[in-house]
């Protein structure tokens, strides 16, 4: 240790620090004097616990128990002189910071605790949210694949249906279609549209129309005329909407008009 002093003094110091070797040599050579009251220094000292170097677990347990025996020396050498080292009761210690200080400051971190619940519950929220979003289009995804399987399967079932009709009829009577078809039949192997359940029922406006207007087929452009219909003369009708002569005046009605009379009374 002194060697190193001596090799610390001897070193000329650098341009960014500063090594004191005289002081550094004072210090390692002052002792405390023996004749010092152990109230002054308040030195204390416990036994080392032997423990396996590689544990650090027992080291800290080691640690403790000798920091522990140490408090409990020192209680045992300050009760034995009579010197108080109990806080008082009435003791009273005044803070560095102001009152209104940490009011503040209780006030912030109350603030930063909300903010901080706020935000996990509107994560939350958005988390819930979409969840039940997947959820329902997980299930209306379902719902399609079961309609349309259901929708398969009467597929195949009117297929079937068709085909036991068919093979009852007997393909062979059935003949040409096309020469059903011009015979005013129907060909036994066609299959005919079942009838639909859900009839519309028709009104007496909408039958008194249909026979007046007609019903089905192309309606835009019906009453467009052509060249036939423009030189069609035989509806028309020189006096239609006319009078059939000049009105004549009843007998004693004055003549002017009919406010001619109160006019001649004035």
């Amino acid at each position: 240790r002194l060697e190193r002093l001596a090799l610390a003094k001897s070193r000329a110091p650098r341009r960014d620090e500063t090594v004191d070797g005289p002081g550094l040599a004072r210090a390692a050579a002052a002792t405390l004097p023996p004749d010092m009251p152990w109230l002054e220094s308040l030195v204390v000292g416990a036994p080392l616990a032997a423990s396996a170097p590689d544990d650090d677990l027992a080291q800290e347990v080691a640690i403790y128990n000798m920091a522990l025996a140490a408090v409990a020396d020192g209680k045992r050498r300050l009760d034995s002189i009579g010197e108080p080292f109990a806080r008082p009761p009435d003791f009273y210690c005044e803070m560095v910071k102001s009152d209104a200080h940490m009011a503040r400051v209780k006030d912030e971190l109350i603030f930063q605790q909300k903010k901080m619940d706020a935000f996990e519950k509107r994560k939350e929220r958005q988390h819930q949210l979409k969840y039940s979003k997947a959820v329902q289009a997980e299930r209306l995804k379902q719902k399609a694949a079961q309609r349309k399987e259901a929708l398969r399967e009467a597929r195949d079932l009117s297929k079937g249906a068709d085909a036991a009709r068919r093979r009852l009829l007997g393909d062979d009577d059935a003949g040409d279609p096309a020469d059903a078809l011009k015979g005013g039949g129907t060909p036994a192997s066609s299959p005919r549209r079942a009838p639909s359940r859900f009839k519309k029922s028709s009104s007496r406006k909408q039958d008194a129309k249909d026979r007046k207007w007609g019903f089905g087929g192309r309606k835009r452009g019906a009453k467009r005329n052509d060249a036939k219909s423009i030189a069609d003369m035989g509806d028309f009708r020189p006096k239609r909407g006319k009078a059939a002569g000049p009105h004549k005046r009843k007998a004693g009605a004055p003549a002017g008009g009919a406010g001619a009379a109160k006019k001649k009374r004035r």
